[in-house]
Formats: structure tokens, C-alpha cells, sequence
């Protein structure tokens, strides 16, 4: 999958990102088992989604390897405010995105700086840095 790499479940902590039945999410709990008689440790994977707020859960050998979502965070300008979009202006290549409006982030109007991600095509803003 384009925008992804690959990682041993073992080696994954809490904070990190992972891909769960193709959605993007944040680890929130990780439990691995002792290895049994005749099997391998295995490791439990609670995260919830980073676009939606679902909760998943994988289970498997801490050797598996999965996907793991390339973040990119960046720096944009809020240009205009239009409905339930935002359109921004990043920093550095100077391009305009329009992103969802998101629910958890105080303060956001036009002309302040905010940050934001994009993972696996997709975008969202995550705090005001300044007004």
C-alpha cells in the first residue's frame, strides 16, 4: 500500500500509528502474551482511528510484520473557513488543501497557523500553533 512501511507487531509501542483493515490509526494499548508450550508470544493491538474515531483491534505473532502508516506532519496558514471544510495554505510548498473541519481543535480561524498530517492521501488538522 502506497504511504505505508512495514513492522514486527513486537516491535510497535503505544503512540505509534499502525494500518488496521486499511484505516489508519493510533496504537492505544499493546499486550503481548508469554509464548506457550508449543506455540510463539503473541501480541494484542488496541488503536483507534485517526480520521474517525473507531476502535480496532489486531492479534498476532509478535514476528508478523504489518503496515504502518508514513506520517508527514506539516505547517499550513488557514485561509478561509467554508462550511465543514477549511482551506489551508502549507508553509513550505505554498500548496492550498482544503481538509474536513475538525471537531477537537479550539480557535481555528482565518490567518492562523496551524499543524497539520497527511497520511495515506489523507489530511487533518491537528492544533493552532499561533493566532
Amino acid at each position: 500500500m502506497a504511504g505505508t512501511k512495514q513492522a514486527t507487531m513486537g516491535s510497535l509501542k503505544e503512540g505509534q500509528y499502525i494500518m488496521i483493515d486499511d484505516v489508519p490509526c493510533r496504537i492505544v494499548n499493546i499486550a503481548i502474551s508469554k509464548p506457550g508450550k508449543h506455540g510463539e508470544a503473541k501480541a494484542r493491538i488496541t488503536a483507534i482511528g485517526i480520521f474517525e474515531p473507531v476502535k480496532k483491534e489486531v492479534v498476532g505473532p509478535t514476528r508478523h510484520k504489518i503496515e504502518v502508516p508514513i506520517i508527514d506532519k506539516r505547517k499550513g496558514q488557514v485561509l478561509a473557513i467554508m462550511g465543514d471544510q477549511v482551506q489551508i495554505m502549507d508553509l513550505e510548498t505554498y500548496e492550498t488543501l482544503e481538509i474536513p473541519m475538525p471537531d477537537d481543535v479550539e480557535g481555528l480561524e482565518s490567518g492562523v497557523e496551524v499543524e497539520y498530517f497527511e497520511a495515506v492521501g489523507r489530511y487533518k488538522i491537528t492544533r493552532v500553533i499561533s493566532k
